[in-house]
């Protein structure tokens, strides 16, 4: 990775992933089961048997921020499945492509997700419904494919744009203000280099409540009002709270009133209680109407469009709400960094890609939806991104049946993770590789042109 780069904008590239190893001490050969014969489960390797001495060694050398080089380490160890036990999570780890094509395969109908049990808890301990992340089965495919229609169809897409294009002017505004402000350099060709991580989740959480609630949050102002800080602050704190509560028994600590989980459950009541706030106002909108809604009345976001339609009870759409809000902060505002990164390092491409959005805005008569089908290289940027910094890194699945995996006996029910930041092929002589991933986030030149 160069020293520098710059980005339309420009910028400077972070460092590159960690070359210091992190220790995995695994018991047992390395087996490959060449010979055909299925091995049990616990013949499967295995970085420790104690899942809390294995929980205290990762706090202690820091593995959650470096989990990409644990990884890597640990499958050019232990070979292309692996188990883990961490806390009270037992999982195997399978980064092949054919391996999840097995299971995949083995599913059906209703697959069965992780969930995330510190969010599950809180909704029980509170009596919150579940939303279509803390389900399975039937239930889950229900939810599912009533929400698909408001945020996944193209007909939602459209409505939707026009909300998404208002954040993104608005927040190019504040960006180029702040260049005029803060930058060094001449007037007329000030530029400021920053970490625009706090700035990219603000825009994603504006944009994502614009959406889903149909509402502006005011994030952008050089004075947000209280109650926006505390939503920020509320956010950043269930963000922060959920990876190690995912290996700690969650109902303990909220019996005990762990700080951990106190801290997180405060910061998830915050979070209804915004939601709860709107969707009173949507209600109050809808009772307002006289009449049902015109072609040219204005998109009232997600929550209006459940509300209006009436098919999911208001608890449901609370916990979706939220739960949608939550899952789409750092899975927006990650990729735009890098994205912004990557162009930053190939300004070649930087350029095309500007050019070709112009000229489509232009053509489109400033229409959003029409400019991004006429810029297929800016549709081309997120693809990539997103392949070579993968928004989640693994894929959770409990097999819903025994399965064979190199081998191995798989019984169902055991979480098999899917790594998404390792790269092989299918040879599994092949030594494992670590898909690109900074150890620090990427610092940005922005300038205005």
């Amino acid at each position: 990775m160069s020293n520098s780069a710059r980005v339309c904008v420009g910028a400077r590239s972070c460092r590159g992933a960690s070359s210091r190893a992190l220790s995995v001490a695994p018991e047992g050969p390395r087996r490959r089961g060449g010979d055909g014969q299925v091995r049990s489960f616990e013949e499967i390797p295995h970085t420790g048997r104690s899942g809390w001495i294995n929980l205290v060694r990762f706090w202690r050398e820091d593995r959650f921020r470096l989990l990409h080089k644990h990884m890597e380490r640990s499958f050019n160890t232990l070979g292309p499945i692996y188990r883990e036990h961490l806390g009270t999570q037992n999982s195997v780890n399978i980064m092949l492509p054919r391996d999840v094509g097995e299971l995949y395969r083995s599913e059906g109908l209703y697959p069965r997700r992780m969930i995330l049990q510190p969010w599950a808890t809180h909704r029980e301990t509170r009596q919150h419904s579940k939303g279509v992340f803390l389900k399975n089965g039937e239930e889950w495919r229900a939810d599912r494919l009533l929400l698909n229609k408001e945020v996944m169809v193209s007909a939602a897409v459209k409505r939707f744009v026009p909300l998404l294009d208002e954040v993104a002017r608005d927040f190019c505004r504040m960006l180029q203000d702040r260049v005029e402000a803060e930058g060094g350099g001449k007037k007329g060709d000030r530029g400021l280099t920053l970490d625009p991580s706090p700035d990219l989740f603000r825009f994603a959480l504006e944009a994502s409540c614009h959406v889903l609630y149909g509402e502006r949050m005011g994030l952008f102002s050089s004075t947000p009002s209280l109650e926006s800080q505390k939503f920020i602050w509320a956010v950043e704190r269930m963000l922060a709270t959920t990876p190690p509560l995912l290996y700690l028994p969650s109902p303990l600590l909220e019996r005990i009133g762990a700080p951990l989980w106190t801290q997180h459950a405060t910061a998830w009541d915050h979070i209804f209680s915004q939601a709860e706030t709107s969707i009173q106002r949507g209600f109050q909108h809808l009772s307002s109407k006289l009449a049902p809604r015109s072609p040219g009345d204005q998109y009232q976001g997600v929550l209006g469009q459940l509300l209006e339609k009436g098919q999911l009870s208001r608890d449901l759409i609370k916990a979706n709400i939220t739960e949608l809000m939550a899952g789409a902060v750092d899975t927006t505002a990650v990729p735009l960094q890098f994205a912004l990164f990557e162009l930053g390092r190939n300004p070649t491409v930087q350029d095309r890609v500007r050019q070709q959005i112009r000229v489509s805005l232009t053509q489109a008569d400033g229409d959003p939806l029409k400019a991004l089908q006429g810029a297929p290289l800016l549709k081309g940027t997120v693809k990539e991104i997103l392949r070579l910094y993968p928004v989640g890194i693994t894929v959770q699945r409990y097999p819903v049946k025994d399965i064979i995996l190199h081998n191995y006996q798989v019984p169902a029910g055991i979480l098999l993770n899917f790594h998404l930041s390792v790269s092989s092929s299918q040879d599994i002589n092949t030594k494992v590789t670590l898909i690109l991933q900074p150890e620090t986030p990427p610092r940005i030149t922005f300038r205005k042109l």
